[in-house]
């Protein structure tokens, strides 16, 4: 005998059509997005400079574990915002949807959705809110890389269908459209109960999934966006992606702020040992002893002349 379902097939194949379709919205949007300068750099400090010439790996950390993790709020809030204006003047059940969804995600939390892991470049070389944000007040490093030969490791060294690269966007305008465009499609489904006969549990287990869905996708696409604040860093990250229910491969833990963090490490010198193409020296850093300490991990742990430069910003930490 077969399972019964919860609620009516042509409900669940409404369901894969808006996955489909918000699939392909994404998509769409990555192909338009620009290619990253030729070179592309990450901010990281004197450990961190050590640990990715050591290892040469590079790490991708889980976004619900950033040390800033107001951009995942910042995107996702945003989508609740669009979905209550449009639903502002529509059907009564569309209104119950809008206010259900921000329920939804406070009762279950977004972090439950997927897995999401990223690793972040810049386009700028020496940017000084990024030395003081990522690379220890200025005293860090910057490590520029090939952008084209780092992406094609990194795609070459994962499974295609869970990755992407891009540049990201600083437009809440634009967060705002593409997230409507979601939201233009799920509309729809959020009033096939209304005249279906279902019970209460079916039409709460559609919900459910449509809710879940929605989030899923919502989540998605906040994180090609960052706040117009933060424009001047100019980032391209690299995202990995996996359903909830799967296990990442080569998950690990690390520690910080005595708290464990998810990561997967892209192992980027054994699949393009080149890729590496500058080391810039921080601006409150001693020029002396940080560049010694660069041209000695560069020596123990890296085959190939690798430059190291120097920040021009006149700039001191504290």
């Amino acid at each position: 005998m077969g399972v019964k379902l919860a609620y009516p097939q042509d409900m669940r194949d409404a369901l894969d059509v808006f996955s489909q379709g918000a699939g392909n919205l994404v998509a769409g949007w990555v192909k338009t997005l620009g290619a990253p300068a030729p070179v592309i750099y990450h901010y990281t400090n004197d450990v961190g400079l050590h640990g990715i010439l050591e290892s040469g790996q590079l790490w991708l950390t889980d976004i619900f574990r950033l040390n800033d993790p107001s951009e995942v709020d910042h995107g996702f809030s945003r989508a609740i915002d669009v979905l209550k204006r449009k639903v502002a003047s529509g059907p009564q059940e569309r209104e119950k949807f809008a206010e259900g969804l921000a329920g939804f995600a406070k009762r279950y939390g977004i972090e439950k959705l997927g897995q999401f892991f990223i690793c972040s470049f810049s386009s700028r070389a020496d940017d000084l809110g990024q030395w003081r944000a990522y690379a220890d007040n200025g005293r860090g490093y910057a490590l520029g890389f090939d952008a084209a030969a780092l992406e094609d490791a990194y795609t070459r060294g994962a499974v295609p269908q869970n990755t992407e690269a891009f540049v990201m966007t600083y437009s809440d305008a634009a967060l705002d459209r593409m997230v409507g465009e979601i939201i233009d499609l799920v509309l729809p489904l959020a009033s096939l109960p209304v005249g279906s006969n279902l019970d209460e549990t079916a039409c709460r287990a559609y919900l459910a999934d449509l809710y879940t869905r929605l989030s899923v996708y919502a989540l998605h696409i906040a994180l090609f966006f960052k706040h117009e604040a933060y424009n001047n860093e100019m980032e391209y990250r690299f995202l990995e992606f996996y359903g909830a229910n799967m296990t990442p491969p080569n998950l690990r833990m690390r520690a910080r702020h005595h708290s464990l963090v998810r990561y997967r490490a892209f192992d980027w010198r054994r699949v393009s040992g080149d890729a590496l193409k500058e080391i810039v020296v921080g601006p409150a850093a001693d020029r002396e002893k940080a560049g010694a300490f660069a041209k000695e991990c560069l020596d123990l742990f890296h085959a190939g002349s690798v430059p190291i430069t120097y920040s021009a910003i006149p700039y001191r930490g504290v």
